[in-house]
């Protein structure tokens, strides 16, 4: 590919993470309902024809903040190795749960984003919102099916334990992004682990 057209598909990607990152603020702060592609704008600090440029309404752009969450998570979900020489299953799931709630809490506007589906009245927000979460436990079900397939895990229903760490999850993110400092990512990790594999139980 030419330099030109290198640096031109560069710039779009640049324009369109710039529109998205705008989107997501102007999403956590005023909810779907109350945003408004002006507000996008005015935040990117980009034209009004730019935005077109990239997105055709406003349900097309929260998708895209959604979609670029989706692929965030996937890319930091990576399977057990259990191969010679491979470190402990546990520490490996606990590296990997750790990127993943570093990634969500990290990010205040995202997290304020994606707890909104139970208070959003938009039902065009609410159905996005809904398929994201039937993403999210479809690929957390594959996961512990194949945690029990290595024998990490005891055997399950995948679905239902799948949506029970789900909300498990979402309800220690919401705990995290309502505090005005959030706990340590390694402590949160290690209560998160604790609980999904032992319990509350004492040894």
């Amino acid at each position: 590919m030419p330099v030109e057209d290198v640096r031109a598909a560069s710039q779009r990607a640049a324009r369109r993470s710039q529109i998205l990152e705008a989107a997501k603020h102007v999403f956590s702060e005023a909810g779907y309902h109350g945003a408004s592609i002006h507000a996008i704008i005015e935040r990117a600090e980009i034209a009004r024809g730019t935005f077109y440029l990239y997105f055709e309404s406003k349900e097309a752009v929260f998708g895209a903040v959604l979609d670029e969450a989706m692929t965030g998570l996937r890319r930091r979900i990576v399977r057990i190795e259990t191969g010679l020489g491979a470190r402990s299953p546990k520490d490996q799931l606990t590296d990997m749960v750790s990127s993943l709630l570093e990634f969500v809490v990290a990010d205040r506007p995202l997290a304020t984003v994606l707890l909104s589906s139970s208070s959003t009245p938009d039902a065009e927000a609410a159905a996005r919102l809904a398929a994201f979460y039937t993403e999210v436990r479809s690929v957390i079900a594959l996961s512990l099916e194949t945690g029990v397939q290595i024998g990490l895990l005891r055997r399950c229903d995948p679905e239902l334990t799948a949506a029970a760490l789900l909300g498990l999850v979402r309800g220690i993110v919401e705990h995290c992004v309502s505090r005005g400092e959030s706990p340590p990512i390694e402590d949160v990790t290690r209560e998160l682990i604790d609980l999904a594999l032992v319990g509350v139980l004492a040894r």
